[in-house]
């Protein structure tokens, strides 16, 4: 999967999971997800929905903390963060 697919389909994720008002390919790579500069006006329950989503599909345990955090700053950094070794 290229890292532009899995963007795509992060976006996806993160609209069906968290139920936003928003298209997925409305979202940009690099968009703030949660916190006071997200448009998308994400919350700690949509980060934990987004982190057993990604365990779920991909395989990667997003730990609590400030790993979290980094992980789900943007899909870009979601993206990176899966595709890492």
């Amino acid at each position: 999967m290229t890292n532009s697919e899995l963007k795509a389909e992060l976006k996806e994720l993160i609209v069906e999971e968290c139920d936003v008002d928003i298209e997925a390919q409305d979202i940009a790579d690099d968009e703030f997800l949660i916190g006071p500069e997200s448009r998308l006006n994400l919350d700690s329950l949509d980060a934990l929905s987004i982190s057993l989503e990604v365990k779920r599909r991909y395989g990667k345990h997003i730990d609590s903390g400030n790993e979290t955090r980094m992980a789900l700053t943007s899909v870009s950094t979601l993206a990176d963060f899966i595709q890492a070794e």
